[in-house]
């Protein structure tokens, strides 16, 4: 079998405008995955990022304002946000024949803390920036990962089976990286991401109960004020964030492929009022429950659709 060619720029552009086919976000079958369109430039306008992110702009120009620093970035440019924070940002280059567009990806927190765990120790060095985001140059290696993530949306096997691989080594890559050095070495600090790791795991599993900061730091055999310091650390988000966040991940995945109902998904995922899920919920996927799964699957019929025509295309 022939492996496919690199990934470039032209054809991580095509894929982009091909899954936003229209002005605003658009979430993918996988919930770190989000694309935008936007026809004309935007006003300054305040966002919160739940955990780690990378975006990058495949056509047009923005720029984010974090912590008071102005970040502008491009398609020959990508911007890295380390973790949980509220930002402003605008789009400043967009037009109807030339429509900004772009890609964010949810940096997965378990999937930062193992590669955290992977990568080799550092001494701790006291000119690091420790900046909460950073702007760096899109190389072609990264460039060609971002596309065979892309890829990996038309097929329902490489979502399950490539797509994890591909978010590994993209996380990877980026916690290499110059800038990263900072996190790496207060990640092994103390040793305590192990502990982080498990007590992730800890969540994910008993996601139904009525978990509290002790509670979890009891069961990785920390104090509760130097177990949320330290989660903080190295996963870059609070104990209760990732808990939220790891409920509405399992939320969505019972909305979709168990068909439950709204109440039933919140339920099933620990949350004792059904206002406070569809709150939570719309404030990660931008649309309540229901509405987020007609709109999903309206979305994924029109992207396999359209798949399938550039398929039989190519193949004449």
């Amino acid at each position: 079998m022939i492996a496919p060619a690199a990934g470039t720029m032209d054809e991580l552009r095509a894929l982009v405008a091909r899954h936003a086919p229209g002005d605003g976000r658009h979430h993918s079958a996988l919930p770190e995955v989000v694309f935008t369109r936007a026809s004309r430039p935007s006003a300054m306008s305040a966002g919160r990022a739940p955990s780690a992110m990378l975006a990058v702009v495949v056509q047009g120009k923005k720029v984010s304002r974090v912590d008071q620093r102005e970040l502008h970035y491009d398609a020959q440019s990508y911007l890295v946000v380390a973790g949980e924070l509220e930002y402003a940002s605008s789009i400043v280059e967009a037009s109807a024949t030339r429509p900004y567009l772009s890609m964010m990806v949810q940096l997965p927190p378990e999937l930062v803390v193992r590669t955290l765990l992977s990568l080799e120790r550092e001494p701790a060095r006291e000119d690091r920036d420790g900046a909460p985001a950073y702007v760096s140059r899109l190389d072609a290696t990264l460039i060609d990962t971002l596309c065979r993530l892309v890829r990996t949306l038309d097929d329902a096997g490489e979502r399950r089976v490539v797509a994890p691989l591909v978010l590994g080594e993209l996380v990877f890559r980026l916690l290499r990286s110059d800038w990263a050095a900072e996190l790496r070495r207060l990640a092994a600090r103390d040793g305590d991401d192990a502990r982080v790791e498990q007590a992730m795991a800890f969540m994910r599993a008993n996601l139904t109960r009525r978990l509290t900061v002790a509670a979890i730091a009891r069961h990785v055999a920390m104090s509760p004020s130097h177990f949320a310091h330290r989660f903080s650390d190295v996963a870059r988000m609070s104990p209760m964030s990732f808990l939220k966040h790891a409920r509405l991940l399992e939320a969505r995945l019972l909305l979709l492929h168990e068909g439950l109902r709204p109440g039933e998904a919140a339920a099933r995922v620990g949350y004792a009022s059904a206002t406070h899920f569809h709150r939570d919920f719309k404030g990660r996927f931008d649309l309540p429950p229901a509405a987020y799964c007609r709109r999903f699957r309206e979305e994924l019929a029109g992207s396999q659709d359209q798949a399938r025509r550039s398929q039989a295309a190519s193949s004449r």
